[in-house]
């Protein structure tokens, strides 16, 4: 059985992902200094800048073997968890922080919240043929 590379490849990335995110809040935690962790640091944030952009990417990349009636089934699902948690998360920011509402982190919240509800299994989605 022929294994399928973007399956083992973001398995492996998510793995290495909660690795290095172990070791960073570790380091930040200790507030260890010095050019070695500050280079582990950089590194980490170039390697989540890409994770957040191949998530994303994989995900549509394995939508597409997906028939309309299941694509639709989970947009509306994305729509509905988009505006639940837009929604509360303004109630609250409107509650307990009305002076300084920002509107930029209420909607990447709501965002990634509602995609990795809806799309999260597929991006670990798997080529099943015989």
């Amino acid at each position: 059985m022929k294994k399928n590379i973007s399956f083992v490849f973001t398995r492996i990335l998510y793995i290495l992902f909660g690795i290095y995110t172990s070791i960073v809040l570790f380091i930040v935690y200790k507030d260890i200094d010095s050019s070695f962790t500050f280079k582990f640091v950089v590194g980490y944030a170039f390697f989540a800048f890409f994770m957040i952009i191949y998530v994303p990417f994989i995900t549509f990349y394995n939508l597409r073997k997906f028939k309309w009636t299941e694509i639709k089934k989970r947009l509306i699902r994305f729509i509905s968890f988009f505006i639940l948690f837009g929604t509360i998360n303004y109630g609250f920011s409107y509650l307990f922080r009305s002076s300084d509402i920002n509107f930029y982190n209420i909607f990447f919240t709501a965002l990634g919240l509602s995609f990795g509800i809806s799309f999260i299994d597929i991006t670990f989605l798997r080529n099943k043929k015989s």
